[in-house]
């Protein structure tokens, strides 16, 4: 893969993950959540307030994404098994470390917090085969004339 691919993967990848990850944190989660917010004290406050926190919360998807999408680049074996391994290092080195961090500090229930995460850990599983099966893909095409 070269790194004109590189970009074009990242931000279909981050994408793909933000989008599932507001459905699941919306849909499938959302009680937990209000039950968060209802929890938060009201002096708490972001730190940055309208589009910032936005892009903010948005953000990590898209550096998980690169992640993923460069060091698949660099893998000697490229199948959707080697693809859910690279998820599950990325997971764990940052998701859950993120979310141990957050729940250390006291800005995040333990519970929403594995909630939330395991959430992340099923999208990147979920989504990681098919890298690989897109780039066979556009393999397989023929060349343009």
């Amino acid at each position: 893969m070269t790194r004109a691919r590189i970009l074009p993967w990242t931000l279909a990848f981050g994408l793909l993950w933000n989008v599932l990850g507001w459905l699941g944190n919306n849909l499938l989660l959302g009680e937990a959540w209000d039950a968060v917010a209802a929890q938060l004290a009201p002096s708490f406050a972001a730190p940055w307030g309208g589009l910032v926190r936005e892009l903010a919360s948005l953000a990590s998807d898209f550096v998980y994404a690169f992640a993923f999408v460069w060091l698949f680049a660099r893998m000697r074996t490229q199948t959707g098994g080697s693809a859910i391994a690279l998820v599950l290092v990325i997971w764990l080195a940052g998701a859950a470390t993120t979310y141990l961090a957050i729940v250390n500090s006291g800005f995040l229930p333990l519970s929403i917090a594995v909630k939330t995460g395991t959430l992340a850990l099923v999208i990147f599983v979920a989504t990681a085969p098919l890298l690989p099966w897109a780039l066979r893909r556009v393999e397989k095409r023929p060349a343009s004339p």
